[in-house]
């Protein structure tokens, strides 16, 4: 016996889900670079203020004002 298939189902074809990947491939090559910028910005500003804290902790101390 022959089984009725029913092309009425729910679900996603194989070519939806590939255009799918393909989108967020494409924002994701989009965004990495602008976030790798951001964070060695984030990074440079992160250690000018260590390097601004320890040398006012160290005119603080050889001034004897701790």
């Amino acid at each position: 016996m022959r089984k009725i298939l029913n092309h009425n189902e729910n679900g996603f074809t194989l070519i939806e889900m590939m255009i799918v990947l393909l989108v967020i491939s494409i924002i994701l090559l989009i965004a990495l670079p602008n976030v790798t910028k951001q964070s060695s910005s984030i990074n440079e500003k992160g250690c000018d203020a260590l390097e601004q804290i320890i040398e006012f902790n160290y005119n603080l101390y050889f001034e004897g004002k701790f």
